[in-house]
């Protein structure tokens, strides 16, 4: 429905998913998109939920493992791969047309 296709999205790293944490808030620890208030569906996001959110980033000691990051408290910590978690995709980069 966005005129996106696959490919136009990827998982954001842990960094990309720690920026979105507002430890002034809590359940979920998010700010509204001005940032001086807490935030409420369908003020920048929809459907957050206030659960953990899988990154791309592995754990550097264990492969198997990656970040995730919890969406109730903005904890951060590492599981398995195998199990399974809420993702929130990021739009890929667009490259720019260049004028010739």
């Amino acid at each position: 429905m966005d005129g996106s296709k696959a490919g136009d999205w990827r998982l954001p790293n842990v960094k990309e998913l720690q920026s979105l944490i507002d430890f002034a808030y809590y359940n979920p620890a998010l700010s509204s998109a001005s940032g001086k208030s807490r935030w409420v569906s369908g003020d920048a996001f929809i459907g957050v939920q206030p659960f953990y959110y899988r990154s791309s980033t592995a754990h550097s000691n264990n492969m198997t493992d990656a970040w995730v990051v919890n969406m109730l408290n903005g904890n951060v910590s590492y599981d398995d791969k195998i199990n399974i978690y809420y993702v929130w995709p990021v739009r890929k980069e667009q490259k720019r047309r260049t004028k010739n």
